[in-house]
């Protein structure tokens, strides 16, 4: 779920590498459902080539592999070190030899031969330097005819959680706008993200909505504002100014009644004729 290009102090791999494990225990009921998701979307039959960009610790690349089954190939690629690492040992477990995960700038990664057969990336296109320069540059990789899958925030998706999180890091000091953020605003609505594939080159883009409810306690929040892009937000604050960002943080939570993370995700997907 990670480009690892800069944008500021840490790396954006850099940022998801140190939060890696309070990432990992959203997996079950945040990034493993999402990943199943964009796997369902993307369809990768038994013996297809996959692509899973900006990989995280393979929520999608999982399901993807299981799929294509080993006469198949998996390869997932990101710069968070430690999302790869729980990747990899995930991978083991579940016996899938095929399932390769590499630690590279997945914009400049090599194709094989003729390409994949399917280029799939889980939230990860808004946090490209360049979205549409950086997302062009992956449905390169696909055969004539191949299909990317890109699964995208919808508009107002994690709205109570952010809210409060944002609110309580500005009484410690200014929060800028993350370009991801506008890059998102593009493409969060079935509307938009179908004309962006379209602006790409794909053909006849089609849009699914899934919508869940993950249970939010204050101690899962924090997990999750320590464990994803959020983090860089705490980058440089001293210890006691993230102990009082927490307390603020859970403060609103509750006073907002906020028990429960409002997950709502699109999945685009077009044929790219090559």
């Amino acid at each position: 779920m990670t480009t690892g290009e800069s944008a500021g102090e840490n790396t954006v791999g850099d940022v998801f590498s140190a939060g890696a494990e309070e990432f990992h225990r959203w997996s079950p009921v945040l990034w493993d459902p999402i990943g199943e998701a964009t796997a369902d979307v993307a369809a990768p039959a038994g013996g297809e080539s996959v692509l899973d960009a900006c990989c995280g610790a393979g929520a999608s690349a999982l399901p993807a592999a299981r799929a294509v089954g080993p006469e198949g190939r998996v390869d997932a690629v990101d710069l968070a070190a430690g999302l790869l690492a729980i990747g990899e040992r995930r991978a083991r477990e579940a016996g899938l030899e095929h399932l390769r995960f590499h630690r590279h700038d997945v914009t400049s990664w090599p194709a094989p031969g003729a390409g994949y057969d399917v280029v799939q990336c889980a939230l990860g296109v808004f946090f490209f330097p360049d979205m549409d320069r950086d997302s062009a540059a992956l449905t390169r990789k696909l055969r004539p005819g191949g299909r990317f899958v890109v699964t995208v925030w919808e508009k107002g998706a994690l709205g109570g959680w952010q809210s409060a999180l944002v609110g309580a890091v500005e009484t410690e000091r200014p929060v800028p706008r993350p370009p991801q953020r506008d890059q998102l605003a593009r493409i969060d609505s079935p509307d938009t993200l179908a004309a962006w594939l379209t602006d790409l080159g794909g053909d006849a883009p089609q849009v699914t909505r899934r919508r869940f409810d993950a249970p939010l306690s204050p101690d899962t929040a924090w997990t999750l504002a320590t464990g994803s892009g959020t983090r860089r937000m705490l980058d440089g604050l001293a210890p006691d100014a993230v102990e009082r960002v927490r307390a603020e943080f859970t403060a609103r939570l509750t006073a907002g009644g906020v028990t429960d993370l409002d997950v709502r995700v699109l999945t685009g997907t077009a044929r790219f004729p090559g």
